[in-house]
């Protein structure tokens, strides 16, 4: 009855046998004879099965609560009994990202996690805000490091990790002031701006800030990454508008940033769909990795 736990979850939560044996890495067939076993072991009926679809019978929800509860019971008992072996890996955590670990500190924390839960596997890919938080909406990742200030107010489970500001970046002669200094942009009338390309979040965050200086110009130019901005900058000259954390110019002596008064703040966060009435306690892995950051926050681990 507990054996095939995490095959039923997976048809729990896809409705789709073809989806549910994908994310758990099994064939359909596969899939369906483990279900029939539990439902045989049951004998009961948990999905109503379709051409397109599978949903829980009333036995099926029942049996879902508990069938998360004997999860969460046997996750428990393997970090409990991690410091006598080593755990397999049981649980696979898709985690979606922005292009910042290296520059927020991120990173770090992860590794943390990956080290301290054993019976994870962690799987990180990259991509800009709007496609991430396509993939979230389609449980095609568990969670997602992103700008949290670009989201809506509801539907996310959120952990503040890193908070940043928009910076200019220039070359050394265009200001006779120390690296880091505030200015006022408003009083700075750039003739060549430019940042990351027109689907990127720090494109509308550029634009944000220009918006409030009534700056009327198109913007010079984007490109794919941060780091491509800057020789175009010392060939050409201009200036860039980027978080303060992707002004990292150790490469770039001719270079440097400065503050801006009034700068648009950005956060980024963990985030995962908050739980919903059908399925209340369907995202208990992800919660595993929200609570470990949350106490990483309070241990100071985490750039704020």
């Amino acid at each position: 009855m507990i054996r095939w736990i995490d095959d039923f979850l997976a048809l729990a939560e896809h409705k789709s046998f073809s989806t549910a044996a994908d994310s758990i890495y099994i064939s359909q067939s596969a899939l369906s004879k483990h279900i029939k076993a539990i439902e045989n072991e049951l004998g009961v009926v948990l999905f109503v099965r379709s051409n397109t679809k599978a949903e829980l019978t009333e036995a099926g929800k029942i049996y879902l609560e508990y069938a998360l509860n004997i999860r969460n019971f046997s996750h428990e008992l393997r970090l409990k009994l991690n410091k006598f072996g080593i755990s397999p890996c049981i649980y696979r955590l898709n985690i979606g990202t922005i292009p910042c670990l290296a520059e927020s500190g991120i990173m770090e924390p992860l590794l943390d996690f990956q080290e301290t839960y054993t019976n994870y596997s962690v799987q990180i890919s990259e991509s800009d805000q709007s496609y991430l938080m396509k993939q979230l909406t389609q449980k095609e990742i568990d969670a997602a490091i992103c700008r949290t200030d670009l989201l809506p107010d509801k539907g996310y489970d959120i952990v503040p990790l890193v908070t940043d500001e928009m910076v200019l970046i220039c070359n050394k002669d265009t200001f006779p002031f120390e690296q880091g200094s505030e200015i006022d942009l408003a009083g700075f009338k750039p003739d060549h701006v430019y940042t990351i390309s027109k689907n990127s979040d720090i494109y509308r965050l550029a634009k944000m800030q220009l918006d409030q200086i009534g700056y009327k110009k198109e913007i010079s130019g984007t490109v794919p990454r941060h780091m491509m901005i800057f020789p175009i900058l010392i060939q050409k000259g201009g200036c860039a508008l980027l978080p303060k954390q992707l002004a990292n110019l150790y490469m770039f002596p001719q270079l440097t940033y400065y503050r801006i008064r009034g700068a648009v703040k950005t956060g980024i966060g963990l985030v995962k769909l908050s739980a919903n009435d059908d399925n209340p306690q369907l995202y208990e892995k992800t919660n595993v990795l929200l609570d470990f950051f949350k106490q990483m926050k309070e241990n100071k681990k985490v750039m704020m």
